[in-house]
């Protein structure tokens, strides 16, 4: 069903959104970059928060996919960053974690700097997750 709803539907520059993934694994960075490709999104990965920044520099994406747990920061430390630039101040921000909503205040910290979800690796298929981008793309447009 994702076909029907796919950023080739109206996307972003060229009909296709730009997807920052932000993740230090390679195994689980290119799955997701397949997966996230597959369903027409472009996609740009970097390896740790320092690599996002020099990436917007670049190309401001449409979206960005970060992983929490990064060699350089924690992604509320990059997320707090990113909300202090002008550049990237309303950038939407997803949270791709290998850790479940935890005690020790994270998910609060995000969703406090404005990410829009936190999801679970194993939970969180390449499909799912391009459905949801989808969703919170096209959020309003209508």
């Amino acid at each position: 069903m994702l076909d029907a709803i796919g950023p080739e539907r109206g996307g972003g520059r060229g009909g296709r959104w730009a997807v920052l993934l932000v993740e230090d694994d390679a195994g689980t960075s290119e799955t997701y970059r397949a997966g996230l490709e597959a369903f027409g999104f472009r996609v740009r990965v970097e390896v740790d928060g320092a690599g996002l920044f020099r990436a917007v520099e670049s190309e401001l994406p449409d979206i960005v996919v970060l992983d929490w747990e990064l060699p350089d920061m924690s992604g509320d430390e990059v997320l707090h960053r990113v909300r202090l630039d002008e550049r990237t101040r309303s950038l939407p921000v997803f949270i791709l974690s290998d850790f479940p909503a935890s005690s020790n205040g994270e998910v609060d910290r995000v969703f406090l700097l404005g990410a829009l979800a936190w999801l679970q690796k194993v939970k969180t298929p390449p499909a799912q997750l391009a459905e949801k981008l989808t969703e919170a793309l096209t959020a309003g447009r209508d």
